[in-house]
């Protein structure tokens, strides 16, 4: 058993040290693509009051994400400093791993709690252009992630 937790912890470490080696994720990389794109915003043609909204809206999102993605950088490190302790603990560690896993869940939410809401300031015609470039845009997105995951596969 002890192996086995000495291995574990080996295992976590490697992970967090690599993840520290990452360059940091750019703020909002593609948090809420429908808040960012200038062209799916002209072929809504939104009203002078609708952009005031999306605007607020936008702005309220990625200050909510900031803080989430402090709360959770800060999870992480906590976590680095409970793995190398000299004596791990091993409930405080699985707890600290339930922490980080509700931290990247609420970052995400965010981003769903925003589509939601901007969906929400759009007529029924705006609302099927918007379904119809998001659809598209969230291709590419997938799209481009395979693509990330097959070059960082053939890279090690």
């Amino acid at each position: 058993m002890k192996k086995y937790l000495v291995a574990m912890l080996i295992v976590a470490f490697v992970g967090i040290i690599n993840a520290q080696e990452q360059p940091p994720e750019p703020s909002m990389k593609k948090p809420m693509p429908h808040m960012g794109m200038d062209h799916l915003l002209a072929k809504l043609k939104l009203t002078d009051e609708q952009k005031k909204q999306m605007k607020e809206l936008k702005f309220e999102t990625e200050k909510k994400a900031i803080a989430l993605r402090s709360t959770l950088a800060l999870s992480k490190l906590e976590l680095g400093r409970l793995l190398t302790a000299d004596a791990p603990d091993k409930d405080a560690i699985e707890k600290k791993i339930n922490e980080i896993a509700a931290n990247e869940t609420a970052l995400h939410m965010n981003k769903l709690d925003g589509w939601f809401e901007a969906n929400k300031l759009l007529t029924p015609e705006q609302q099927k252009v918007w379904r119809k470039v998001l659809r598209t845009e969230a291709m590419k997105h997938m799209k481009d992630e395979h693509f990330e995951g097959m070059d960082h596969r053939h890279r090690s």
